[in-house]
């Protein structure tokens, strides 16, 4: 059945997706029907088969002002009546742990993820932005790991993925100030790649890197990220060996291997077809 939602919608140009937080009269804040949605959304860019490389974006004044309180947040109303308060604090751990893996989706996707935020990228909103592959924010951005100065510890993936991205200091000063910080700065300490002076100007500059990612050989590409991810938890030598295994059973025996080569001696472009 194709993806159909009020809240996450997909636009396809050429061979990349752009999925969009699309509630824009709550500024893209994350109902449970909002992160939901998002794994369903990206198994469907994925299973099209002609799609290369996904921008992940906000629609209206804000990427994401960070989870919906009312709504699948703090008030409990998304849990069942429980027995005794253990089953109440399993009830609200599977929550927590449906709420990580809907995040996790876009780490784990196996095409290259560009995030490009706008306006507010607040609490969850960060959870979001470190789960992506690539970072561009328009100068309007604004960002802030504001669970701390709500009474919360981030628990969705901040604290987990954001040491990945900027320094220990940084990190530290985000997460225990819960203060904002301007596009200038989140692209001074690395975490966003580039800065653009509108939100239009943002998310051109993420097509444009994305139809750069989609003209690579595509099994090159997803090698490339499976072998980025997997080696965040291997030695050097485990991941030299990985690649090296991978490389020989995959792109090495690739047809977009052979079409590169032969293109290069037509002088002609290439026409990949990620087999």
């Amino acid at each position: 059945m194709a993806f159909s939602s009020d809240v996450i919608s997909i636009e396809k140009n050429g061979a990349v997706a752009t999925v969009w937080l699309d509630r824009a009269e709550k500024f893209n804040a994350l109902s449970t029907e909002v992160w939901s949605a998002i794994p369903l959304a990206l198994n469907e860019v994925v299973a099209d088969g002609e799609m290369r490389a996904i921008i992940f974006a906000g629609k209206g004044k804000h990427f994401c002002v960070g989870i919906d309180l009312m709504q699948g947040g703090l008030d409990g109303s998304h849990l069942t009546p429980a027995a005794s308060e253990a089953v109440a604090n399993l009830q609200q751990l599977g929550f927590t742990s449906a709420f990580q893996s809907a995040i996790t989706a876009l780490e784990k996707c196996p095409l290259p993820v560009i995030a490009v935020v706008h306006g507010h990228c607040l609490g969850a909103g960060i959870d979001l932005i470190t789960a992506c592959d690539i970072r561009i924010a328009a100068a309007d951005g604004n960002f802030g790991v504001r669970e701390t100065r709500i009474g919360l510890v981030a628990d969705v993936g901040t604290l987990q993925r954001l040491p990945k991205i900027v320094g220990a200091g940084h990190v530290a000063e985000l997460a225990y100030t819960g203060r904002d910080i301007n596009a200038a700065r989140a692209e001074k300490i690395g975490l966003v790649n580039d800065v653009y002076e509108t939100a239009e100007l943002a998310y051109a500059a993420g097509m444009d890197m994305a139809n750069l990612i989609a003209a690579n050989p595509p099994m090159a590409v997803r090698g490339t990220k499976f072998i980025l991810q997997q080696s965040e938890n291997l030695t050097t030598e485990q991941s030299l060996l990985l690649n090296g295994l991978f490389t020989m059973v995959t792109s090495l025996k690739s047809n977009d291997l052979r079409e590169s080569m032969l293109a290069f001696a037509e002088k002609r472009p290439p026409r990949y077809t990620g087999t």
